[in-house]
């Protein structure tokens, strides 16, 4: 059960029950407001970041909401022409079963033709019955006809709606043909504009690269970014409730050293490496995901704090999994939750990216514990 749900079952209960209900109404209307206070201070200490991040931040940020924006729209193309492939495949082998059993059909009426033909010769009823025909018979012989002449009404009614189903799934098909060709138009012309909008970015790198100011303006940049990362983590708090009203809760300290990696890619910086001159050592680790690594996931359940773009980091989530124990997760193309989110573990929580200061794709991981920069790799399971 999601947690904001039960604060709000608190203070319903508060107003069923005498007495003490009150004080637990009081105490869950205090938790929402310290929420509210959270969220607010994460609010001031980004716009404050980003007031800071002048001229080259404000460039840094257009280009990445346009690789996030030209790769969200070329995600959603692609989809488009996925699910009309999807449809055309049902509506061919719609049509493979029809011709089959319209030909099923058109040799089953041809038999019974056959077979009517053949039986065409034999004498009539009346003379059957002159030639010592069992008069048992006859009633008998009048109904398999009459049934005869039935299926054969009711095999060309088939055969008919069969015709006609056939010629509205070709229809179909020919429409999703078309839509499909119109697709496949659209979806390449999303992949040039992410194409030209990473061409962008890469062209920022390049130039910062070439320019010294411009590279020094962003090391001062990233560092300022730091220690606001520093605050927001500090302003966001902790204010898990008890662990007793959650579903398969599991106490994170006990599961230190054996949480599964965000996502599986090989460590490319190491924590408490050195950055550029003037900047603090990394305060977590970079990962290179690998070509399937997948999605990045929560290394253990618990509840977004912050899901948006901050700075150098790009798109950025960070999740407080209780007992003073949060994790960051950097430089997404995508992010999948908001804040207030409750998520499990290894749920999905961004698509891996190059978003903010990187320039390959590339996810920055930190472990955060009582607000202290901690080895990853002491929580993590062993890399093999």
């Amino acid at each position: 059960m999601p947690r904001m749900m039960f604060l709000f079952r608190i203070c319903l209960l508060a107003l069923l029950l005498p007495g003490g209900g009150q004080a637990m109404a009081a105490d869950a209307q205090a938790k929402l407001e310290q929420v509210k206070q959270q969220r607010a201070e994460v609010q001031r200490i980004r716009d404050q970041l980003e007031a800071r991040l002048g001229r080259l931040g404000a460039e840094l940020k257009g280009v990445d909401s346009a690789v996030v924006d030209a790769r969200r729209e070329a995600m959603q193309a692609t989809a488009n022409v996925r699910s009309v492939d999807r449809r055309i495949a049902v509506l061919k082998d719609k049509q493979d079963e029809l011709r089959a059993s319209m030909k099923r059909l058109q040799e089953h009426m041809q038999r019974e033709a056959s077979l009517a033909y053949r039986q065409s010769g034999r004498s009539a009823l009346w003379l059957d019955m002159l030639l010592d025909e069992k008069v048992a018979d006859i009633p008998h012989r009048q109904y398999l006809l009459s049934r005869l002449v039935q299926k054969q009404q009711q095999d060309r009614a088939e055969y008919a709606e069969a015709g006609r189903e056939l010629a509205a799934t070709q229809a179909e098909l020919q429409d999703k043909r078309s839509e499909l060709d119109a697709l496949r138009k659209v979806k390449q012309q999303r992949l040039d504009e992410l194409q030209r909008a990473r061409a962008g970015k890469r062209a920022l790198w390049e130039k910062v690269k070439r320019d010294a100011g411009l590279k020094a303006e962003r090391d001062a940049q990233l560092a300022r970014q730091e220690k606001a990362l520093k605050k927001l983590l500090a302003g966001v708090g902790s204010t898990l409730l008890n662990t007793d009203n959650a579903d398969d809760w599991k106490p994170v300290r006990k599961m230190k050293g054996k949480l599964d990696w965000p996502i599986d890619g090989r460590i490319v910086a190491a924590f408490h490496s050195p950055t550029a001159a003037g900047r603090p050592s990394l305060a977590g680790v970079q990962l290179a995901p690998r070509r399937s690594g997948g999605q990045v996931k929560a290394i253990a359940a618990g509840q977004v704090r912050y899901a948006d773009w901050f700075g150098g980091y790009g798109l950025m989530v960070i999740v407080d999994h209780g007992d003073g124990l949060m994790s960051v997760y950097a430089h997404n193309d995508a992010l999948y939750k908001r804040i207030g989110d409750w998520v499990a573990e290894g749920d999905v929580l961004a698509d891996p990216g190059s978003t903010g200061w990187v320039k390959s794709t590339r996810l920055y991981f930190e472990v955060r514990d009582k607000g202290r920069p901690v080895n990853p790799k002491r929580w993590c399971r062993k890399k093999g």
